[in-house]
């Protein structure tokens, strides 16, 4: 029996695909705002196994808030287990205490959806550069599924490039870069920093040569653009055809990020619908509905 999916106020259309790759029914609660600016969340009944789908952005803090008495409510009104599907789980940069007296907020984060009720997270593409699945695992009795943006990612480039070259930021990007580069047929290279003076930095790629060739740079999020800025340009200067930029979170915040990448000279901006921006051309609904599958 596919079980309901309940949809959350910050992507009802992710819930809607995930609903019908999976043939299930959706339901869309009513979430408002008291005069105040308290959240007011009215939900059905529903007995057993419910799927509810709420991505942390624009808005981390508010969608963590609506989580919270979603969840609640939907234990309060019947429900045996909640999997919460979190295409972009916010919070998980800040993941190690840095200095004295600041918080890991998401193990706090963790925390408090446990205490609501939540039983599994499914998310797509996790932030974890210090921390592994396990690590994170470990902060919650929740189950933390983890799927992967990168084979669509890659497949939506190929439409656009010839025979890439695949390129990651920074060494953390290393497991996509390699994955994209194989269902490519190409190969890939991860940059390295060389710091030039104390407010120049230079990004370059280790060993492949890049002129002439189109290239992919491939990674989970972009925030600012800054990083990927810096790498488009070395990109250029080095003689790049085409350059597609390719992430799973589309961030982008302020007013400049995307223009800047294009001005950088990047040709093409590509990513998922994990954030809702006119980047996001890959729907990631059918891969977390075959994680769905798999832990339901």
């Amino acid at each position: 029996m596919s079980p309901v999916i309940i949809a959350g106020s910050s992507h009802p259309g992710m819930a809607l695909s995930i609903a019908q790759a999976l043939g299930a029914k959706v339901l869309f609660p009513v979430v408002e705002k008291f005069p105040d600016g308290e959240t007011h969340v009215v939900a059905p009944s529903i007995n057993g196994t419910v799927v509810y789908v709420q991505t942390m952005h624009p808005y981390p803090n508010e969608m963590l808030m609506e989580m919270e008495f979603t969840a609640d409510l939907l234990k309060e009104l019947g429900a045996e287990r909640i999997v919460a599907v979190v295409p972009y789980l916010a919070y998980t940069r800040q993941d190690t205490r840095h200095m004295d007296g600041e918080g890991i907020a998401v193990k706090t984060m963790l925390r408090m959806l446990e205490k609501a009720g939540v039983n599994d997270i499914v998310s797509v593409d996790l932030h974890l550069h210090r921390l592994g699945l396990q690590e994170l695992s470990g902060m919650t009795s929740i189950r933390i599924h983890e799927v992967s943006a990168v084979d669509a990612l890659a497949k939506e480039s190929g439409r656009y490039l010839k025979k890439p070259v695949v390129v990651g930021p920074d060494a953390e990007s290393e497991r996509w870069a390699k994955r994209a580069a194989e269902l490519l047929d190409s190969h890939y290279d991860v940059l390295e920093k060389n710091r030039i003076s104390p407010t120049e930095i230079e990004i370059r790629p280790k060993t492949l040569d890049v002129k002439g060739q189109d290239v992919l740079i491939i990674d989970d999020i972009v925030s600012t653009g800054d990083t990927i800025k810096k790498v488009v340009e070395s990109l250029r200067a080095k003689g790049a055809n085409k350059i597609a930029a390719a992430f799973t979170h589309g961030v982008l915040s302020g007013e400049d990020a995307a223009a800047g990448l294009y001005r950088a000279g990047a040709t093409y901006l590509i990513s998922t619908n994990t954030i809702n921006n006119e980047f996001s051309r890959v729907d990631v609904g059918p891969v977390i509905a075959q994680k769905l599958k798999e832990i339901l």
